[in-house]
């Protein structure tokens, strides 16, 4: 399978949860994002600069925020059959995702009622643990070797 097409599997399965996704249809997939809404968002402020626009930051914000939002699900879904992929459930790439939901909603109890020094000690620790380290552990266990489907166990009665 060529770069292109492991990229375009992963918009084909955009809602398909099961089955397996390679390191190759995953790293493509995550990294070919990666570079397009670089990209984007440079074309986006750059061209709106070029014409004098002194809101290019502004709209260079609004597309990495729509193209994120387009290619949230099916980065989960092939995150999700990536882990299927190394016999595990696909809840490990999935809490990725809540991790960041529960740290941005622990951010706005703490703006409201944290002092400002604990708001910014919670606010790093917060950034390490619902953040970096979910991250890492994420990236290393898409790195790791596909492994064969473990052998589906039946019971004859007799």
């Amino acid at each position: 399978m060529t770069l292109w097409q492991s990229y375009v599997q992963g918009w084909k399965k955009y809602v398909d949860f099961r089955g397996r996704a390679s390191r190759k249809e995953f790293w493509t997939f995550a990294l070919g994002n990666l570079l397009i809404i670089i990209l984007l968002t440079m074309g986006v402020s750059l061209g709106f600069t070029l014409v004098g626009n002194p809101y290019s930051v502004f709209y260079a914000g609004v597309a990495y925020t729509l193209f994120a939002l387009a290619t949230a699900l099916p980065l989960l879904a092939v995150g999700v059959r990536r882990m299927h992929d190394i016999n595990r459930s696909g809840w490990w790439f999935g809490g990725v995702y809540l991790a960041g939901i529960v740290s941005r909603l622990l951010n706005s109890i703490l703006m409201e009622y944290a002092s400002p020094e604990t708001y910014v000690w919670m606010k790093i620790t917060l950034g390490i643990v619902l953040g970096w380290i979910p991250l890492l552990v994420m990236v290393f266990l898409c790195c790791q070797k596909s492994r064969p489907a473990p052998a589906t166990q039946t019971r004859i009665v007799e």
